[in-house]
């Protein structure tokens, strides 16, 4: 009996571990223009969001991405843990001096950009010159 006791016990640490049932993934994507990388300015910085566009009720968790030199993105959550998956609305503000270069033309709800998240394997492509697709 003990031993099924301890058995069990190391199932339940290897389950809480493995972060099972959790269903949070770490997206991760890439923006372009023109076919390259989107490259920053000196003094310029992207602010990346992501919205689900199924909120429900009044309030809803939004996820903000980190935005690397080389043209890439992480979307880590609050805690670390990632985003749940779904269809997420994506804003973005190109920023310089606290102006958005890009006009607002995708933020908040203006935003072309839907992607659903599925799981952390696959990359989210974000092409500027082609956002909705």
């Amino acid at each position: 009996m003990r031993r099924i006791r301890n058995g069990s016990v190391l199932v339940l640490i290897a389950l809480f571990l493995s972060g099972c049932g959790d269903g949070r993934i770490k997206a991760r994507g890439r923006i372009v223009k023109n076919g390259a990388p989107f490259q920053l300015g000196e003094g310029e910085g992207l602010r990346i969001v992501f919205a689900p566009v199924e909120a429900s009720g009044a309030t809803y968790e939004s996820y903000v991405a980190v935005f690397n030199k080389d043209g890439s993105f992480q979307v880590m959550g609050r805690d670390g843990k990632g985003l749940p998956p779904g269809k997420y609305r994506v804003a973005l503000e190109h920023l310089k001096k606290k102006q958005d270069l890009l006009k607002g033309a995708f933020d908040g709800q203006n935003t072309p950009i839907v992607r659903e998240v599925t799981d952390g394997s696959n990359e989210i492509v974000i092409d500027l010159d082609h956002p909705a697709s």
